[in-house]
């Protein structure tokens, strides 16, 4: 199943682990009876539908119809193959698997895998003249009076591009990258003759990552101060780029955000490279422009805790305010802001008070609320009356969305703490709440039940709008076949049954889910069926799932009797229906010969579905 991770692995590290603390990471789970919901991470929705079960150790989305054990959340959601899935559940269990699992991403387009072949070697060029050429001493020193590190330029990949206006160019020709390939990279531009010229010369170059690791862009630091050029220059918009939905250092700080508990979002990627070296290796950054939407869903996927950490400064606080706007009441991301004092960037914070003061200081966060009143304050005099009036104002009605009672009453202590005015006298002011539905625990009760929609095929999904699906009738005959499978799950008795009397399903998914348990049931003990879904057909994990969740009676021998002899009667029905039809079409054309003889048929096919005896 997994190639060379063997089965007693696979079961380990998926019994290690609760499904509940993995799935957490991407979406906040609520208790609702017996089960865990929360909004589903593969569509948009508003109302949770999306369930955990820990006693099963598997999830099911209610509305897109997705479910599965631990091993297909991560399938699906990251896009991997089944080894890739162990592999990163191990990951997170701290297991060694003791194997090396090879990547099965799917194929790229040739043109993609040239330029992404054509960037690496341009960014191990650049970062050999930095570190190991006469040509690169004045930026290797400018990097290291930056307080950088000799293992922090490696670890990021950071290089140098000389004046040379040709170096770049006459590089890749020496590698035999052809012209068409060059001039699409981004790293040239070029003149009226089609001559192409490097566009970055005399640069500190920062490659730009994509979340595989894989240098997509780069954006080069002007070294001469007397320049008159741009003090940033970013690759422009190619096949692989585009600053809208690319996070600098996300390739790297994603695999220690779970330890971290959180996301760091900074402004710039030299904040990132600085608390990287002061011990926060969780930050990344937006492009140099303000935060997208793109950018957020992109955070989202990866985990559900963000800390903006942005300038200290009235503009670096602007713009948290404005990042905040996009993610505050992001259905899948919970947001909290570190202010830094004396407006201080994070590079100035650390070389002023250390790297453990930064570390500190991270972990001390605002939540939105009350960085909007700490955000609401600034440039403002509190010994002005007008001032005070027009904070107290915004800030009343910002805590007047807060839910009543504890939470209010920090933040109304806090305005009171700002402007001088009673709590009590805040209390009468505060404006009545913009009037929004009703939260209650039936917000995450499950809905009815339901066979699941066939999944997408793309393995993602995320973000994309799925319409509820709708509730599915099944006929009584695969009523009982679904019954039927349910209880050979939970009843080793029924399966043996089953399997001994060599019944078998008229539906070919019910018959293939029948084979895979009996098979997994007789080399595993006890079978669970968590780790039965790892056996089961890609295609049908999310109907065993669903069927999985339904609610039957307990069985007994009659009851399994009855379902044996109710399933076994479909072929019999459906013939009983064809023939009735038939009959109906004589009677209709007037051909009394034929509707005699199929009279007859009907009859003897009714005596024989009614009695259960086989029709020949």
């Amino acid at each position: 199943m997994a190639g060379m991770i063997p089965e007693t692995k696979i079961d380990e590290v998926r019994n290690s682990v609760n499904i509940a603390d993995y799935v957490g990471q991407y979406v906040q789970l609520h208790n609702a009876g017996q089960n865990l919901f929360g909004i589903c991470p593969f569509h948009d929705e508003n109302t949770p539908s999306f369930s955990v079960n820990e006693s099963k150790q598997i999830f099911k989305c209610f509305s897109c119809g997705r479910g599965g054990n631990v091993f297909s959340f991560v399938q699906q959601y990251d896009n991997l193959s089944f080894p890739e899935a162990v592999v990163k559940v191990a990951e997170f269990a701290h297991i060694d698997l003791g194997v090396t699992v090879q990547s099965n991403r799917a194929p790229v387009d040739p043109e993609v895998a040239a330029q992404k072949d054509l960037l690496k070697k341009v960014t191990d060029m650049c970062h050999h003249i930095l570190v190991n050429t006469t040509a690169g001493e004045k930026a290797l020193a400018y990097l290291t009076d930056r307080g950088l590190t000799r293992a922090t330029i490696d670890h990021f990949d950071i290089g140098y591009a000389p004046k040379d206006r040709t170096l770049i160019r006459t590089f890749l020709e020496q590698q035999q990258v052809d012209y068409a390939t060059q001039r699409a990279s981004g790293l040239f531009v070029e003149d009226e003759h089609a001559t192409l010229f490097d566009r970055f010369n005399d640069r500190v170059m920062f490659p730009l990552k994509d979340a595989f690791g894989d240098v997509i862009g780069f954006s080069g630091r002007v070294l001469d101060k007397e320049s008159h050029q741009a003090k940033y220059l970013n690759s422009p918009e190619t096949k692989l780029f585009n600053k809208r939905d690319v996070l600098f250092n996300l390739d790297t700080a994603k695999n220690e955000f779970k330890q971290f508990g959180s996301a760091v979002l900074f402004e710039g990627f030299m904040d990132v490279i600085a608390a990287y070296q002061a011990g926060v290796p969780v930050g990344i950054a937006s492009m140099g422009t303000s935060l997208t939407q793109e950018q957020v869903n992109i955070i989202a996927k990866q985990t559900r805790q963000l800390t903006i950490c942005y300038d200290g400064d009235e503009p670096g606080q602007n713009a948290t305010a404005r990042a905040l706007t996009l993610v505050q009441n992001h259905k899948r991301l919970q947001t909290n802001v570190v202010v830094l004092p004396d407006g201080m960037d994070p590079d100035e914070y650390i070389k002023a008070r250390g790297a453990d003061a930064f570390k500190q200081q991270v972990q001390t966060v605002l939540t939105p609320t009350a960085f909007a009143l700490h955000h609401g304050a600034l440039g403002l005099d509190m010994t002005n009356d007008a001032d005070k009036l027009q904070y107290l104002d915004a800030a009343l009605k910002t805590v007047a969305q807060v839910p009543a009672g504890a939470e209010q009453a920090v933040y109304l202590q806090q305005i009171s703490q700002t402007t001088g005015v009673a709590v009590n006298d805040l209390k009468v002011s505060l404006p009545q709440p913009t009037v929004q539905p009703a939260s209650s625990a039936s917000e995450y009760a499950p809905w009815p039940d339901e066979a699941p929609p066939p999944m997408p095929d793309d393995g993602q999904g995320f973000g994309m709008p799925v319409m509820p699906a709708p509730v599915q009738h099944f006929d009584k005959f695969e009523q009982a076949e679904r019954q039927l499978l349910a209880y050979a799950w939970i009843e080793p008795a029924v399966a043996a049954r089953l399997h001994q009397s060599h019944f078998q399903f008229g539906h070919a998914q019910y018959q293939s889910l029948f084979d895979a348990w009996v098979q997994y049931a007789a080399a595993t003990d006890p079978p669970q069926f968590a780790g039965y879904l790892d056996h089961v057909p890609q295609d049908l994990v999310a109907l065993a799932t669903n069927l999985s969740e339904q609610t039957y009676p307990e069985p007994d021998d009659d009851v399994i009797e009855e379902l044996i002899a109710l399933a076994g009667k479909e072929d019999a029905y459906a013939q009983l229906q064809q023939v009735k039809a038939a009959l109906h079409q004589a009677q209709v054309l007037g051909d009394k010969a034929g509707a005699t003889q199929l009279g007859m048929q009907y009859i003897q096919l009714l005596r024989a579905y009614k009695t259960g005896s086989v029709a020949e």
